[in-house]
């Protein structure tokens, strides 16, 4: 299973009908949230705060390709993975965030599943209006997709096939 597919496979795995103030949108928070957001506060944050950037997060923490946090105002995207990571067509794992206007500069976020094309892709969203899966039929011009491609380990090159001339080669049972 390579990383992109663990990190849908999480993703999918907490699609379900929960909204804000849900247990479930409260252990989420709990986990994403940095230390500047006390622990008795949380319950009142995941009641009042819309959750699919912490729903992001806490897919790509449990995947374990990082252990950032949420910063309130900033969210994590950015910071995590840089503007320079904006890219025109998705992979399966990358984020995309509509943008919204002031200000609420940044309206939704959510996993690109599968991308065909702009009339034809996937989406796993946080609270949309619960953790659900999407298909799309346009593009919407208002949204940016981010590449988790820095998240990802470095590709190992393979072994090269066969053996070179006077290489010694031997393959147990199988005498010279």
């Amino acid at each position: 299973m390579t990383v992109r597919e663990r990190i849908l496979e999480v993703a999918a795995r907490k699609i379900g009908a929960y909204g804000k103030g849900s247990p479930q949108v409260e252990a989420i928070w709990r986990d994403v949230l940095d230390a500047s957001v006390s622990d008795a506060s949380i319950p009142q944050f995941a009641k009042h705060n819309e959750w699919c950037g912490g729903f992001v997060l806490n897919c790509l923490r449990e995947a374990g390709v990082t252990d950032v946090h949420w910063k309130i105002g900033s969210g994590f995207v950015l910071s995590l993975l840089g503007a320079k990571s904006a890219i025109k067509v998705p992979q399966p794992g990358d984020i995309g965030i509509r943008q919204g206007s002031p200000p609420h500069l940044v309206y939704h976020h959510f996993f690109v599943e599968r991308y065909a094309g702009p009339g034809d892709w996937d989406s796993i969203d946080g609270n949309s209006p619960d953790a659900s899966r999407h298909h799309h039929s346009s593009l919407d011009p208002t949204i940016i997709y981010y590449s988790i491609a820095a998240l990802l380990p470095a590709e190992e090159p393979l072994p090269e096939a066969g053996f070179v001339r006077g290489q010694k080669f031997s393959v147990p049972g199988i005498q010279d």
